[in-house]
């Protein structure tokens, strides 16, 4: 689980990003990306119940999201708002392919420490 700080939890938050956000388009997510101003990285992740009607599902999905964005957040420059809207074709995705596209949407936009 993400540590608390490194959490969007308000509506607020979210809107902000939506408002002003920076754009990366993948075939499973799209990743809105703005400057926070902070000392860490926050993140948000949304499942709507297009991309299945079970919770279950859902939750898996953002489960499987949160771990691979836990896993590289030790390496991502700091003072970011990152919001991953997870689309539906995510749905039949294994984690390999889910922990590849983002490797590629982070590195894309340059989000990587000098030097990782």
């Amino acid at each position: 689980m993400l540590a608390k700080q490194s959490r969007l939890a308000k509506d607020k938050d979210f809107k902000k990003v939506f408002k002003g956000g920076k754009l990366f388009y993948s075939r499973i997510f799209v990743l809105k990306i703005l400057a926070n101003g902070l000392k860490n990285n926050r993140y948000g992740f949304v499942i709507s119940s297009k991309v299945s009607k079970k919770s279950v599902e859902r939750n898996k999905l953002k489960r499987q999201f949160k771990e691979v964005v836990k896993e590289f957040d030790k390496n991502l420059v700091l003072g970011l708002d990152l919001v991953v809207i997870v689309s539906p074709t995510a749905k039949n995705c294994a984690y390999k392919l889910i922990k590849s596209e983002l490797l590629r949407a982070f590195s894309t936009l340059k989000l990587f420490k000098p030097g990782k």
